[in-house]
């Protein structure tokens, strides 16, 4: 009885450790396969935020992002040109390749 008892802690022991390195594992790479995901979407709006809006910049103005936020295929990125600001919010994919697409764009 207490060889059986031993056995079943043992195992108990042994699965959770597997569990848990497995468990840890998987959460690493996801952590890091979305951040590097938001950080190509944010470079993409940063470097293209001039096409991507609807009002053009005035004056003589280029558009510069101000802050941006991602989170689960959507955004908010306030922008401006010096003389005036906008905000505006988007949708977005990233492809299998890892390049960001971005669906719509709503200026505020």
């Amino acid at each position: 009885m207490r060889k059986l008892f031993i056995l079943v802690a043992l195992a108990l022991l042994a699965g959770g450790y597997v569990g848990y390195n497995l468990y840890k594992e998987e959460r690493i790479n996801v952590v890091e396969t979305q951040t590097g995901r938001y950080a190509d979407v944010e470079t993409y709006v940063r470097t293209n935020i001039s096409n991507l809006s609807s009002v053009k910049e005035q004056l003589g103005g280029k558009f510069y992002v101000t802050s941006i936020e991602t989170y689960g295929g959507a955004g908010t990125v306030s922008y401006e040109d010096g003389h005036n600001a906008y905000a505006a919010d988007f949708t977005y994919h990233v492809t299998q390749e890892g390049q960001p697409v971005v669906d719509s764009f709503q200026v505020r």
